[in-house]
């Protein structure tokens, strides 16, 4: 509805873009008056390519990582310090300052994301968020309860975080979402095998990117000795050319390698045994995102 449009305006855009024809909701409701468009600061020129990333700071990586938890039907998260290290440090790497966060509360959580989205992004590229821990659909548990995954990334809208508005914000989720089994499918060999505006408005909710471990309704795999298949597989990706091509790209030799290279090694259980997974990418991205190599490597981890 109207009252409440998801939009803001980049450096004040008219209204003098818009298209002349009428659009209409396909949804149930009335109109009423819209609210002033909030106003930001324009990141990129409307039809750039790829997003600017030549600001002062690469940005900020809060990592989210939960081990124990009080519900004792949830089992501790073995490997889980590996995939938070090793993930820390290939950002480290791409210039980002990292922090991390141990076997918080929902309210601690909630917390640290809330001020987050309070700092001041301005001179920073993006901004990503990453939580590792156990999960169901639409759902992350914390130490004591559990919340909506998409609390986490609500409060950066650019509406109500202007100084991120039009700059990519990346969300990577390990957790399952549900607890279906992948089975997989065995493929058998074939032949085959071998000019802008100054000024413009855009969508609270674009510049997004969320990528789940797996997809809905179904578990996420974790090796007690090296970590997550899709930590593993992120990190790989990040470590080889995560400098060097758009994210988009990466994400899907990310969800190639899990898919490819992962297989569940539970003999003592047939149910379990020999299962695959293939994570879940769901963009919101206006541009093409690469890291490039224009900031120093940070030295630590909060």
């Amino acid at each position: 509805m109207r009252s409440q449009m998801d939009s803001v305006v980049i450096n004040n855009a008219s209204h003098g873009d818009a298209p002349l024809s009428k659009d209409e909701l396909d949804a149930w409701g009335s109109s009423t008056r819209a609210r002033p468009m909030p106003v930001a600061e324009m990141p990129v020129h409307k039809f750039a390519e790829f997003y600017n990333m030549n600001h002062k700071n690469r940005g900020k990586a809060i990592i989210f990582n939960h081990v124990n938890f009080t519900d004792t039907t949830l089992k501790a998260r073995t490997g889980t310090d590996l995939d938070c290290a090793n993930l820390g440090d290939k950002l480290m790497r791409l210039g980002f300052k990292v922090s991390t966060f141990h076997d918080l509360t929902s309210s601690e959580v909630k917390k640290i994301v809330d001020e987050a989205a309070q700092d001041d992004h301005s001179e920073s590229d993006c901004l990503i968020v990453s939580v590792l821990s156990h999960g169901e659909k639409d759902i992350i548990y914390t130490k004591d309860s559990a919340y909506r995954t998409d609390s986490l990334w609500t409060p950066f809208t650019a509406d109500k975080c202007p100084s991120l508005a039009g700059k990519p914000k990346i969300f990577f989720i390990q957790a399952c979402q549900g607890d279906k089994f992948d089975s997989g499918v065995l493929l058998r060999r074939t032949e085959t095998d071998g000019s802008p505006s100054s000024q413009y408005s855009i969508p609270v909710h674009a510049d997004f990117l969320v990528a789940y471990s797996t997809i809905p309704g179904y578990f996420s795999w974790r090796n007690a000795s090296k970590g997550s298949w899709f930590i593993q597989a992120l990190c790989q990706e990040l470590e080889e050319r995560g400098d060097e091509i758009d994210i988009l790209t990466l994400m899907t030799f990310v969800c190639q390698r899990v898919a490819l290279n992962f297989e569940s090694n539970v003999p003592m259980d047939e149910t379990m045994n020999r299962k695959k997974q293939i994570p879940c990418i769901m963009s919101m991205l206006t541009r093409r995102l690469i890291f490039i190599n224009n900031k120093p490597a940070q030295n630590g981890i909060e």
